[in-house]
């Protein structure tokens, strides 16, 4: 009889072995086919997106065809402005009045889908930080969608709640999520629809003529002068599962001196690192701020500034920049 137990209790845990596996490989091939859904199909819709206590309603109208991918976003709260995108170039259109910094005003809405995942490792290599699990049945927009969650590993990275429609693959709805719950952003569509076809006047600006300025913005601002980056500045002791991805120096106009920018990912989560020259010791900021999602830590090296942002939890930026330095005598 005993035997018998055992032998059951081991069946029984293979069998939810082999569930939560199958569980896993279900995840990743919908996050799959949502990853490439949100580029390749026509959809018009309007989604509603909320951070740092705001709430934004926006208007998004995206074509797949022969001459690729092109959309149009419309902010239809707050301040008026559009962005124009195709394969080639970004434009913002907005009144002539209206600060240039705030035509992105939040940066995410108008840039594209705030809940689309940045995925720049491939999806396998989310498995190192991230675990994926399906989840309920839902409804958003009026179309069914399958809950996924994406869970952080460690302390060092969020996690995000989707709720992504099974037929089309698209995602409808997206939270962004501390360790703890807390939900530091959402994304909703509360109506969408797949157009066969997308005609060109629907990604034409609505906002022309007199007052309003289109302004390209695929390229940098003509004050900033790119430089070769100085491959003697490291991070000591990088978060598991990050890697450095892309590093570049440029002279800008806010100042003197150039700033070297460095950006780590773990496949999701993002952070950059900034460091620059600095003249004197006051210049030199010490501390931790964060705004929503965000956090930025500061740090003096040396006569260097650090600095460390991303949407990751405050440890990992206090982390990185407690890791950053130069291998040389001065860090010239």
């Amino acid at each position: 009889m005993l035997r018998r137990l055992h032998l059951m209790c081991l069946v029984a845990a293979l069998l939810a072995t082999a569930t939560a596996a199958a569980s896993e490989q279900a995840a990743h091939a919908l996050l799959e086919k949502m990853a490439r859904a949100v580029d390749e199909l026509n959809y018009e819709g309007t989604f509603v997106f909320a951070h740092d206590q705001r709430m934004e309603t926006m208007q998004i109208i995206h074509a797949r065809d022969e001459r690729g991918s092109r959309e149009r976003l419309v902010a239809l709260t707050g301040y008026p402005r559009e962005i124009i995108k195709d394969a080639d170039s970004i434009i913002c259109v907005r009144p002539d009045d209206l600060d240039p910094a705030l035509c992105l005003d939040p940066g995410k809405s108008l840039l594209g889908l705030p809940g689309v995942l940045p995925i720049r490792q491939g999806l396998d290599g989310l498995s190192e930080s991230y675990r994926l699990r399906l989840g309920d049945r839902q409804r958003v927009a009026g179309l069914p969608c399958r809950e996924l969650a994406i869970l952080p590993q460690d302390h060092l990275r969020y996690g995000r709640q989707l709720c992504i429609h099974e037929p089309t693959g698209m995602l409808l709805q997206s939270r962004l999520l501390s360790r703890e719950g807390r939900i530091f952003e959402q994304f909703m569509f509360t109506r969408i629809e797949f157009p066969a076809r997308v005609a060109d006047d629907r990604l034409r600006p609505r906002m022309q003529g007199k007052g309003v300025t289109a302004r390209p913005m695929e390229t940098p601002p003509a004050e900033t002068h790119f430089m070769e980056p100085d491959p003697r500045w490291h991070v000591g002791e990088m978060p598991p599962g990050f890697r450095v991805t892309g590093v570049s120096k440029r002279l800008m106009a806010a100042g003197p001196h150039p700033v070297q920018h460095m950006i780590l990912t773990d496949g999701l989560a993002t952070v950059s690192i900034f460091v620059t020259r600095t003249d004197r010791s006051e210049e030199r900021l010490r501390g931790v701020t964060r705004s929503g999602a965000l956090h930025a830590a500061v740090l003096p090296w040396k006569e260097y500034q650090v600095t460390v942002l991303g949407e990751v939890p405050e440890a990992t930026v206090r982390l990185i920049a407690e890791s950053v330095f130069h291998d040389g005598e001065d860090g010239r």
